[in-house]
């Protein structure tokens, strides 16, 4: 599985398609899918998933969330209102699917939104968005930015590189400009001192061997779906919000942190930390240093 999630990052999409073809494995197939994507070819992905709906149904949460993310990228929006209640009146999962469920109509409403307003929206009225006080529509905005020439609104995201309250939005819109490479120095708001940065020269965040081998670590060391994806989200936020920086901490000591935090969070059995961590010859000091860190992340997300 790593060598493909390697070749995703190296943007190696044909070549991922030919590894993947005719297999039943869901993890190659949600590959395939995301390589059909990234080649612009929507109606293909979506086919995928209906061919191997079955297969694709043992990894739940992610099967509804990237079936969801297609339909509304092609803007299918009452079939996605379908297929939400067809995942919805499925036998329960897991915690994970649940929340993700509860959110879908939320999620559906706010693309149809988009997809609707990005086709009147002109260059005035997206800079304007970048001020709203409403953080969806600064998101909405840089989504649009995104998918146009970043020079136009480079000053609108300079400024809420260092001027928004949210590190969320901060750190979203240096992502814009690592996205599409753009050069220069810029200052940015990290956390509550500004740095300068280089967006050309920066390495995107969850990308490259070593979160895609931590993925996997948490996957297997973790033994429970609904933890490990928990646990990936949170891991997922937590590098968002201290982006550029990373986590200076051993993989055994980020999974025993994540399994502490996200078992708490779905409220499922737990081991004590002190008795894990000396199975585990860790610090507790270390561990209990770095859960305070994640959860402060979150908490200021």
């Amino acid at each position: 599985m790593d060598s493909l999630k390697s070749l995703m990052d190296k943007r190696q999409y044909e070549l991922v398609l030919k590894l993947t073809e005719n297999s039943i494995d869901p993890t190659y197939l949600f590959y395939r899918i995301s390589a059909l994507l990234a080649l612009g070819r929507a109606q293909e992905s979506l086919k995928c998933i209906e061919d191997n709906r079955v297969l694709l149904q043992k990894e739940l949460s992610v099967l509804i969330k990237v079936h969801i993310e297609i339909l509304c990228l092609l803007g299918m929006f009452d079939k996605a209102y379908e297929e939400m209640k067809y995942y919805q009146n499925l036998p329960y999962a897991s915690q994970v699917v649940e929340e993700l469920l509860a959110k879908l109509p939320e999620y559906i409403r706010a693309e149809e939104k988009k997809a609707y307003s990005s086709r009147e929206m002109d260059e005035r009225q997206i800079k304007n968005l970048t001020r709203s006080k409403d953080l969806n529509d600064v998101i909405f905005a840089l989504d649009l930015i995104k998918e146009r020439d970043v020079n136009k609104f480079l000053d609108d995201v300079k400024w809420l590189m260092v001027n928004h309250q949210s590190q969320s939005i901060r750190s979203f819109s240096l992502f814009v400009l690592v996205q599409k490479k753009v050069s220069g120095v810029f200052d940015f708001k990290h956390i509550d001192k500004i740095i300068q940065v280089e967006p050309a020269n920066l390495k995107p965040p969850f990308m490259g061997d070593w979160f895609n081998g931590l993925v996997k670590k948490l996957s297997i060391e973790l033994n429970d779906p609904s933890v490990s994806e928990n646990a990936i989200q949170i891991l997922s936020s937590h590098l968002m919000f201290i982006y550029p920086d990373e986590i200076n901490y051993s993989d055994e000591e980020i999974i025993e942190a994540l399994y502490q935090i996200s078992s708490a969070y779905l409220q499922s059995n737990k081991d004590n930390l002190e008795d894990r961590s000396a199975l585990k010859n860790l610090s507790v000091e270390r561990v209990q240093k770095l859960m305070d860190e994640i959860n402060f992340s979150l908490e200021n997300f």
